[in-house]
C-alpha cells in the first residue's frame, strides 16, 4: 500500500525516473529503512541505481558503531553497496560554531554530496516524513520564523529528493512491521536533549490528546498552503529584483523613488534576494533588520545599517547600496586547483559551491551525465592544471573535433554578454585554453572519449 502510495507521490513531483543512479541517506532507522526497502523494490522496475551511505556520528560509542554495523548488513542483504564514513560531530560543531545537531545534519549532506558528485550518481534520496514537517514547522515558529521557515520541507531540491515526505511515522512503522524489516532504535531520539525532540515527545502528544488527534497532518498541510503563496510571491519578487536591482563591482543597488512603490511583503524578498549575493545564509538576519533597510528610503543621504556577516547598507542620494564591508573576494583572480577542490564563486550574480575531483572512468556509470550542474572533462588531456579564474586576453575553446579555436571574447559577444559584466565572469582553464565557460561552453578538446582513463567531474549547485 506504501509502495503504491509513494509511486503516485513521485509521478506528481517527478522525484525519480528510469536509469536514475540515487544515493540514499541511512541511518539505520525505521523511516530510512522504509525509503531503502521501497526504493529497491522499486530498482528492478525503473532500472534504478542505488548507493546506500551512512554516516557514523561518533557520538553514541558502541551504539553508533552497532548501526553501521547494521546499515552495512542491510545493503548487502539486498544487493547493494554500502560507503560509510566516520565524523567527529563534535569537533566539527566546535570548528563551524553550531550545535551537534546542526553539524551532525552539514556532514550528512556534505559527504553524500561528495559520494554522489565521485560515483557519478544523480540524486540524493533522505527519509523525511510527514512528522518531520510538522516539528520542523513549529520548531521554526517557535524560534520566530517568517513564511519561509514555514512552508516546512519540500518533496525535491535540486538533486536531492523525500518519496516518502507524506507518509507519517505510524503508516512507515506499519509498513515496517507488515515487511518485518529490521531496524535500529537511537536512543537519543527519546531524549529531550534537544529542541526538535520536545516538540515531538512532548508538544505534539498533548495537543493530539487535548485539541486533535490529527495535529501533524493539519500542521503539515498548511505548511504546503504556506508554501505555495511563497512560491508566487518569490516569483513576483525575482521579477522585480531583476527590475529595480543593479550591480556594481560586487556592490548591489537601487532607487528609493522605485523601491517605496513595492508592497513590503516584495521589498522584504528583493532584499533577502540581494543579501544572497553576500552570504550562504541570511537565518539570521530578522523582522528587526528588514525594517531598518526598509526604512532607509525615507532617511537623508549618509545614513547606515549594518547587518550581521559585515554588510553594510547606506542611503547615498537616491539610491540604497549594498556591500560587504570586509573584502571578500569570491572568485580569486586566479587560483591554480588542488584536487579535490572545494570553494564558493559568485556565477551571474549568484553565490555557487564548485566542486572537483579525479574519477577512474572505469568507476563513473557508462553514460555521460547530460546535467547542467554536473560536467565531465577529460583529465588525460589536462597538461597544466585547472585554473579558476575570471577570463583574460588570449583565452580560447577548442571548437570540434578538427581544432578548429574559437577566443573566448568572441563567445561572450555571441552569447550578449556586455563588456563591462565579462570581467565577473568566470573559467575553468588549462593555461589559455578554456576547459569550461562556467556555466556555459566546453571545450571540445576535454570531451570524454572511449580512451578517457581519468575524469574530472566538476559539480556546481547553489549554496
Amino acid at each position: 500500500m506504501l509502495k503504491a502510495k509513494v509511486l503516485k507521490y513521485n509521478e506528481r513531483n517527478k522525484l525519480f525516473g528510469k536509469g536514475d543512479r540515487i544515493v540514499v541517506g541511512v541511518s539505520g532507522g525505521k523511516d530510512s529503512v522504509c525509503l531503502l526497502d521501497i526504493l529497491n523494490r522499486c530498482k528492478e522496475e525503473y532500472e534504478l541505481s542505488l548507493l546506500v551511505v551512512h554516516v557514523n556520528h561518533c557520538l553514541r560509542g558502541e551504539e553508533a558503531d552497532r548501526d553501521e554495523a547494521f546499515v552495512k548488513e542491510l545493503a548487502e542483504s539486498m544487493g547493494l553497496e554500502c560507503y560509510s564514513e566516520r565524523v567527529d560531530i563534535c569537533q566539527v560543531a566546535k570548528e563551524r560554531k553550531m550545535t551537534e545537531e546542526e553539524a551532525g545534519r552539514y556532514m550528512r549532506y556534505q559527504i553524500m554530496q561528495h559520494v554522489c558528485m565521485e560515483r557519478g550518481y544523480q540524486k540524493i534520496a533522505i527519509a523525511h516524513n510527514q512528522d518531520d514537517v510538522a516539528e520542523t514547522v513549529l520548531f521554526q515558529m517557535f524560534r520566530g520564523s517568517g513564511p519561509r521557515g514555514l512552508s516546512g520541507i519540500f518533496p525535491k531540491r535540486e538533486y536531492v529528493i523525500r518519496p516518502i515526505l507524506f507518509a507519517g511515522r505510524t503508516e512507515i512503522a506499519r509498513y515496517v512491521e507488515e515487511r518485518n524489516l529490521s531496524f535500529c532504535t537511537d536512543a537519543t531520539n527519546e531524549q529531550e536533549d534537544y529542541s526538535r525532540n520536545k516538540i515531538r515527545l512532548r508538544v505534539f502528544p498533548y495537543v493530539e490528546e487535548e485539541i486533535n488527534s490529527r495535529a501533524k497532518q493539519h500542521v503539515a498541510k498548511a505548511a504546503q498552503k504556506i508554501a505555495l503563496q511563497n512560491s508566487y510571491i518569490e516569483k513576483q519578487a525575482k521579477k522585480e529584483y531583476m527590475r529595480l536591482v543593479h550591480a556594481d563591482r560586487g556592490e548591489y543597488y537601487y532607487s528609493c523613488e522605485e523601491f517605496a512603490k513595492m508592497d513590503i511583503v516584495i521589498q522584504i524578498e528583493i532584499i533577502r534576494l540581494i543579501l544572497k549575493n553576500f552570504r550562504d545564509s541570511v537565518k539570521d538576519i530578522t523582522e528587526k533588520h528588514y525594517k531598518m533597510v526598509i526604512s532607509l528610503t525615507k532617511k537623508v543621504a549618509g545614513k547606515k545599517v549594518c547587518l550581521p556577516g559585515n554588510i553594510c547598507v547606506e542611503r547615498r542620494y537616491k539610491y540604497v547600496w549594498f556591500k560587504n564591508q570586509i573584502a571578500d573576494v569570491v572568485v580569486p583572480k586566479k587560483e591554480l586547483c588542488q584536487l579535490p577542490y572545494e570553494g564558493v564563486v559568485e556565477i551571474h550574480r549568484e553565490r555557487m559551491l564548485l566542486c572537483m575531483d579525479v574519477v577512474d572512468r572505469e568507476k563513473l556509470p557508462e553514460e555521460i551525465l547530460q546535467k547542467d550542474y554536473t560536467k565531465w572533462f577529460n583529465y588525460d588531456n589536462i597538461r597544466g592544471g585547472i585554473e579558476l579564474r575570471n577570463p583574460e586576453e588570449g583565452d580560447f575553446f577548442v571548437m570540434d573535433k578538427q581544432g578548429n579555436k574559437k577566443k573566448l571574447s568572441r563567445y561572450y559577444i555571441d552569447e550578449k554578454i556586455p563588456l563591462s559584466e565579462r570581467k565577473r565572469e568566470i573559467v575553468l582553464a588549462d593555461g589559455k585554453h578554456v576547459l569550461w565557460a562556467v556555466p556555459g561552453r566546453m571545450s571540445d578538446a576535454y570531451k570524454i572519449t572511449e580512451e578517457t582513463k581519468q575524469v574530472l567531474v566538476v559539480v556546481l549547485t547553489k549554496c
